[in-house]
C-alpha cells in the first residue's frame, strides 16, 4: 500500500513517461529520459517499477486508458442524439489537438509501438477499444430504438467505423502534425450516420 507521498510520486513518474511516449514514441523513450523528466532517481524509478519499462509502459497504457475515456464523459455515456454526436466530434478533435509539444495521444503511439514487445500491452489495449466500442453502440442502439436511426441500422458495424476513423485519423495527425486527417474522417463518418435516419414523415395532404 502506497502513502500519499508515494502515489504521487508514482504519478508522477508515470505522468512524464506517457508525455516522453506521447512525443518521441514508446521505442525512443528510456528510463534515464524518464529520471531527467521527473526528477527521480534510479532508486525510486526502480521501488515504483521493478521489472524496469516494461512494467512501467503498461502502467502508463492502463492510465492512458482510462483518462481517455474519462476525458469523453459525459459526453460518451449519452451518445443519444444527433446533437450529442456533433459535440462529442468536436470534444475529439480538441482532446487530440497537438499543443505544448506534447504530441497526440500516448495510446495511439503505444499502440504503434508497443504491443509486439510489452507483455500486456496488447491486452490492455483491447479491452480498451472493447470498452470505447460499447459506449459507442450503447448511443447508436438509443437512437436505433428512439426511431432516430432505421431499425435496420447495424449499430456494432457503425460504431466500429467510428472507432477506426478516430483511431485512423488520430494516427495520421500525429504523423503530419495536424488534426484535419482526423477532422475529415470523423466528419465523413458521422456523415454516413446520418444516412441510416429514417426518412421525413411525408407532408400533410393538402385539403
Amino acid at each position: 500500500m502506497l502513502t500519499k507521498k508515494g502515489a504521487a510520486t508514482k504519478a508522477r513518474i508515470i505522468a512524464g513517461a506517457a508525455q516522453l511516449v506521447a512525443v518521441k514514441g514508446a521505442a525512443e523513450t528510456c528510463l534515464d529520459g524518464i529520471r531527467a523528466a521527473t526528477g527521480t532517481s534510479k532508486s525510486q524509478l526502480f521501488h515504483y517499477f521493478p521489472e524496469g519499462k516494461t512494467q512501467l509502459l503498461l502502467a502508463v497504457a492502463e492510465d492512458c486508458s482510462q483518462r481517455v475515456l474519462e476525458q469523453q464523459r459525459p459526453l460518451l455515456d449519452g451518445l443519444d442524439s444527433w446533437e450529442a454526436w456533433e459535440q462529442w466530434q468536436e470534444l475529439i478533435l480538441r482532446l487530440n489537438a497537438p499543443g505544448d509539444g506534447d504530441g497526440y495521444c500516448t495510446l495511439t503511439a503505444l499502440s504503434g509501438q508497443s504491443p509486439q514487445t510489452v507483455p500486456g500491452v496488447r491486452e490492455l489495449l483491447a479491452d480498451h477499444l472493447e470498452r470505447w466500442h460499447a459506449a459507442l453502440t450503447k448511443g447508436l442502439t438509443a437512437m436505433r430504438a428512439d426511431g432516430l436511426l432505421r431499425e435496420d441500422a447495424d449499430v456494432d458495424e457503425l460504431a466500429t467505423a467510428v472507432l477506426a476513423a478516430v483511431q485512423g485519423g488520430a494516427m495520421m495527425g500525429r504523423i503530419t502534425g495536424s488534426t484535419a486527417p482526423l477532422r475529415t474522417a470523423l466528419t465523413v463518418t458521422v456523415d454516413h450516420l446520418r444516412t441510416w435516419a429514417p426518412p421525413p414523415p411525408p407532408p400533410p395532404a393538402a385539403r
